[in-house]
């Protein structure tokens, strides 16, 4: 069984600030390229509706273009607010910026991150601080002019990432958060932040007087694989189609993998096509579960005198 928590009142509603569409580009983990996320931004939209969310947060990474998407098919809607966010590759970490209205520039450092977010009126939240695999603050948070941090990631599975997070020291004077982390639709709403009220005015309230709690459960290890299958199923499909000359348009991860060369193409819907025979899924699953909890423990050891 997977943990949960769940610090909600009847009073609370629940946002979602870290969610991904396929408009998150491409991630590299040692050798191995591959989308961050394959899911459209309406079906991510559904699937908030469906998970109960009042509040969904599209925090692409160093993109807008899927919250912006999200946010206008769910103005057609009853029961869900969408609110413009980025995830942002600083050069010291990555940082969440919520509220947005242009996308902030990579590569800046930390604090020039957090002035830039803070310039349009959006708010700066440390994701994952002490994440294994993910680029991350660290310590830096507790110098920062942060509203946030995000105290409980969903997708972070090893039992020492979010005891960190939650340090007294790391979350002093600012709102300890809640997200999912989703990459997939089926991760949308696992973790959450709750808040007074329901409106994304009522949450962006509740940050700015530090009264957010958060909930949720653990992401499974079953949807991380299915993820994966979904992706490598997705990048087979497209090269496949690049190959034939029937390309999907408008289509940003087809459009991504059409302009590769033609040996990666053939590369790349071979690597997807094994991938995907049983029980290699499941197998590079559990070995990566254990390689995570072997860097987390390490991030421990070296942390785990912070209050």
């Amino acid at each position: 069984m997977e943990n949960s928590i769940d610090f909600q009142s009847e009073n609370c509603k629940k946002a979602d600030i870290h969610v991904h569409t396929k408009y998150s580009g491409f991630t590299r983990y040692s050798l191995v390229q591959f989308p961050d996320s394959i899911s459209e931004p309406d079906m991510v939209v559904k699937a908030a509706i469906r998970k109960g969310l009042d509040v969904l947060c599209i925090t692409d990474h160093n993109s807008i273009a899927g919250a912006l998407k999200a946010q206008k098919y769910a103005a057609g809607l009853s029961g869900i607010e969408v609110v413009i966010g980025e995830e942002v590759s600083t050069a010291e970490g990555e940082m969440i910026g919520l509220f947005l209205q242009e996308r902030i520039e990579p590569g800046l450092d930390a604090q020039e991150t957090v002035e830039s977010i803070h310039e349009q009126g959006g708010m700066a939240i440390a994701p994952h601080p002490f994440s294994p695999h993910c680029s991350c603050l660290g310590l830096k948070v507790q110098h920062l002019d942060l509203d946030g941090i995000e105290v409980f990631n969903a997708i972070h599975r090893d039992p020492y990432s979010n005891r960190l997070a939650l340090r007294k020291s790391v979350t002093n004077g600012k709102a300890s958060m809640g997200g999912s982390d989703a990459h997939s639709v089926e991760m949308v709403g696992n973790a959450y932040t709750t808040f007074s009220g329901s409106t994304v005015d009522d949450l962006r309230r509740s940050i700015l007087r530090k009264e957010t709690f958060f909930g949720g459960k653990t992401t499974s290890l079953a949807a991380c694989i299915r993820w994966s299958n979904g992706t490598a199923m997705e990048i087979g499909k497209a090269a496949y189609r690049s190959l034939r000359g029937r390309i999907v348009q408008d289509d940003v991860l087809h459009t991504r993998i059409h302009r590769i060369k033609k040996r990666n193409k053939i590369i790349g819907l071979f690597g997807a096509a094994l991938y995907l025979v049983p029980p290699v899924p499941i197998i590079s699953g559990a070995i990566g579960e254990l390689i995570i909890r072997k860097k987390a423990r390490k991030i421990w050891d070296e942390n785990k005198w912070i209050e």
